[in-house]
């Protein structure tokens, strides 16, 4: 096996992992749903379906299909609202201990990527505001493969990236939702579920986690045990 071949992966969601974003997305998407229909979505409804691809939450809350007129109209419409008024404020959503986190982790070795249901422009928005794009050498976004988390495209997708064939026997995946566990299951990996994020610490142990995080910094543990750092 070689040096390369033998590194271990990380590979990371976003909303409600490494940023504070979940509830400005959610009242964003509402009002976007708003603007282009007259109906304002309950908020919670919003934000339970964060972490779905961008047209199929548009779709969900405007009660249309997610290749719709009216889907494309909610997506576009959020997505100006999310570049003018969410990726500002991305250095400020950062949670705690992310920033000093994923550099330990790099410093330790380990190859890190963000795997999310963002689009790719999207995601490299708001993590080049929030001065943590450095730290990852893979980002997929919702765009970039065929099959949504929970399935495991996106997650071949940063490995092929990486250059590894798998995550290693030390790598993980984290996550704020069943779709991430769901994500990390497809592909053998540790997986890492986070409760401070869109799921609850219920939904999160009902997804079979291989560990429950309740802070970043429960995530940087759990994540250097398994690699013995």
């Amino acid at each position: 096996m070689s040096a390369e071949s033998a590194r271990s992966a990380v590979l990371f969601d976003l909303d409600g992992t490494l940023l504070d974003t979940p509830r400005a997305i959610a009242e964003q998407m509402s009002l976007a749903v708003e603007a282009v229909t007259g109906v304002l979505p309950d908020l919670e409804t919003a934000r339970a379906l964060i972490g779905a691809p961008l047209e199929q939450m548009a779709g969900a809350l405007s009660g249309t299909a997610p290749d719709s007129t009216t889907a494309q109209r909610v997506s576009a419409d959020y997505l100006t609202r999310y570049r003018e008024l969410i990726v500002p404020k991305a250095a400020d959503l950062l949670f705690a201990g992310v920033r000093g986190g994923l550099e330990r982790l790099a410093r330790s070795g380990l190859a890190l990527a963000v795997v999310t249901s963002k689009k790719h422009h999207s995601a490299e928005l708001i993590l080049e505001a929030a001065g943590i794009r450095e730290q990852f050498a893979a980002v997929v976004g919702a765009d970039d493969v065929v099959h949504p988390k929970p399935h495991r495209d996106s997650a071949d997708a940063a490995l092929a990236i990486l250059g590894l064939p798998d995550t290693g026997p030390s790598g993980a995946v984290v996550g704020d939702t069943a779709a991430d566990i769901g994500l990390g299951s497809a592909i053998g990996a540790f997986t890492v579920g986070v409760t401070y994020g869109v799921g609850s610490t219920y939904q999160i142990a009902s997804a079979s986690a291989d560990f429950v995080a309740h802070t970043f910094d429960d995530v940087i543990r759990a994540v250097l045990l398994r690699t013995g750092k």
